[in-house]
């Protein structure tokens, strides 16, 4: 479940700003899942009292926030608004619920994608799991992870949550949408409109932390998705990191550097962080020391 942290109110008035300039193109619930997005925050709102007591209080029709001040209730009918969106003013992740249907596919009918940088809900909204990963050209899905995913889908237990890590490198500051790949709403976005070898002042570490597990009553699966993001400038500052990020990007095959779009910064980002990689050897950092020493996530 949803973890929190001092960036809390930042990403609270980033996502309140979010809800109210794009609204329905961030968020949304077709009605065939209303019952697992109100499960999903109902289950929120008992969780985040009894986890953050400070910030969370439960209230005899859902909970109030003592940070923002805010109050929800979640049990009049209609809601006051879509219980997705109300999930999300609640935790720092993104979140998107995926129903299985007669035909065994599971589908994106609820989500809250807020704070996402390179996709858009409306473009993935009522796909199956399938299309929305060949949709995103994601590297090698057909041929190697669809039909473990699949499986891996029906496999998940409310009582066993899966987590996952994934990074990319972002040409821009900001964290609700990457500008650098297009306007958010221009018809297609893709890395072709970014420049190329922007200072390194400009370069992003963009990780995102995903959890995943099934919600006992309606049977759909949620993904939690935080989204942590740092300048390079200054994740090179712990050991080892340097010398990790530029291995692990030199380890990319082609059609990984094609979606993570490594020909715009390659150049720059790698001269810098073989320069810093240098510049912790010569402090005396012991190289073959860094599997005792790792500690953060690529």
């Amino acid at each position: 479940m949803a973890q929190l942290d001092n960036h809390y109110l930042k990403y609270h008035a980033d996502k309140k700003k979010r809800i109210e300039e794009r609204g329905e193109k961030c968020y949304g619930t077709a009605p065939e899942a209303m019952d697992g997005a109100i499960e999903l925050l109902e289950e929120l709102c008992d969780y985040l009292p009894e986890r953050y007591p400070t910030m969370f209080q439960k209230t005899p029709t859902g909970i109030t926030n003592t940070i923002t001040h805010e109050t929800f209730n979640i049990t009049q009918r209609p809601l006051p608004e879509d219980p997705m969106a109300t999930a999300a003013r609640l935790i720092q992740d993104d979140l998107a619920l995926m129903f299985e249907r007669p035909d065994g596919e599971y589908y994106l009918l609820a989500g809250a994608i807020l704070l996402a940088g390179f996709w858009r809900l409306s473009d993935k909204f009522g796909m199956p799991l399938s299309e929305i990963h060949t949709s995103g050209d994601v590297p090698q899905f057909r041929e190697k992870l669809q039909r473990g995913m699949m499986n891996f889908f029906r496999r998940l237990k409310p009582e066993e949550p899966v987590l996952r890590n994934n990074y990319f490198i972002q040409v821009d500051d900001s964290l609700a949408w990457s500008h650098s790949i297009g306007s958010e709403d221009a018809e297609t976005v893709s890395w072709n409109t970014a420049d190329k070898n922007k200072a390194i002042e400009h370069h992003f570490f963009r990780s995102e932390r995903q959890s995943l597990r099934r919600l006992p009553r309606s049977g759909a699966v949620v993904f939690t998705i935080r989204t942590y993001f740092e300048p390079i400038t200054e994740i090179v500052k712990e050991p080892y990191v340097p010398g990790r990020l530029a291995s692990a990007i030199r380890s990319w095959g082609d059609d990984v550097s094609r979606y993570k779009g490594k020909e715009k910064y390659a150049e720059v980002l790698l001269e810098y962080l073989d320069r810093k990689h240098e510049e912790q050897v010569k402090a005396g950092l012991e190289v073959d020391k860094e599997d005792e020493a790792r500690s953060y996530p690529l």
